[in-house]
């Protein structure tokens, strides 16, 4: 069994309002046996939909431990909970007298969780709602610096507390592994803080947060209907310079790539050109590019 740690410190300020009230919570694992000269460092950075408590994250940070010889780490970066599935949906009464009967529509209005049951019911409709996100310059998906913040945060913190303990650790071999919007926000940690990668496992990286431009829809089936989610994000407004975020405007910096990087990219990933991230990640030194198409795939499930 690994060792297991979840501590809590104080987060960066928040760059958008000055906040300094602000807690980062930080999950990692470090081997039975203890740390070695040859142990390295893995922080996991999710994309939407995963999160610090995710089943597939817990494992990974479990097995990969002890299988490879690694601190694992994880955060609850900045705006994380908004990048999951809905909790409450705001509906355009408009669109619900539309497709629902008087009477639905009175049991949708005392029980909103009703929509899906009677949607269900209905043939082949697509209903469109909107996420009720909450969103406040405290906290939002900014998609971009604060999480990377975070994530910069977390893996310098538990550095520390190795080093304070007098605990060795392999300082030439810090991992970053992220998948979708996490691979990109390694990109971005990687700017940042030039010093911090050895190594980089991108996961189906965007070239730029594609929901600072556009809003994310989420598609729930039921029945032969789909309800469709639409996410409008904060950040979409607050965040200038947008173009400054993509991978090709980042890496065109004068902040040299000292990491390792192994990018894997799906041939028909409709948010990404992957003929453009292939041209980004070719262009660094020390990057190998790997285009996957459904000849690669197996069919043979992963069981962690």
């Amino acid at each position: 069994m690994t060792n297991q740690f979840s501590i809590t410190i104080p987060a960066h300020y928040n760059i958008y309002n000055g906040s300094t009230q602000r807690d980062l919570r930080i999950d990692f694992c470090v081997p039975e046996n203890g740390v070695n000269a040859n142990t390295g460092l893995v922080i996991l950075a999710p994309g939407f939909g995963g999160h610090i408590d995710s089943n597939v994250y817990k494992k990974m940070r479990d097995i990969f431990t002890e299988r490879y010889n690694l601190v694992t780490i994880q955060c609850d970066y900045f705006g994380s909970k908004f990048m999951q599935m809905y909790n409450r949906i705001l509906i355009d009464p408009k669109a619900l007298s539309q497709y629902y009967t008087p009477e639905e529509i009175g049991i949708i209005n005392q029980d909103g969780s009703a929509l899906l049951n009677l949607l269900s019911r209905k043939n082949n409709i697509k209903f469109s709602v909107r996420a009720n996100l909450d969103e406040t310059l405290h906290e939002f998906n900014d998609m971009s610096y604060m999480q990377a913040i975070d994530i910069i945060t977390a893996l310098e913190a538990v550095k520390i507390i190795l080093n304070e303990n007098n605990l060795e650790f392999n300082s030439n071999r810090v991992i970053g592994y992220g998948h979708s919007h996490g691979a990109y926000l390694l990109h971005l940690s990687n700017i940042l803080a030039s010093h911090l990668f050895s190594f980089i496992i991108d996961n189906s990286a965007w070239v730029e947060p594609k929901y600072l431009v556009l809003n994310r829809i989420v598609y729930q089936r039921t029945g032969t209907s789909t309800l469709c989610v639409e996410f409008d994000y904060l950040a979409r407004k607050l965040i200038r310079n947008k173009r400054d975020l993509s991978l090709y405007a980042l890496y065109n910096t004068n902040v040299s790539n000292n990491a390792q990087i192994l990018t894997y990219q799906g041939n028909q990933d409709v948010l990404i050109d992957h003929t453009e991230k292939e041209k980004i990640i070719c262009s660094l030194k020390d990057a190998k590019f790997i285009l996957v198409s459904e000849n690669d795939i197996d069919n043979e499930l992963l069981n962690l």
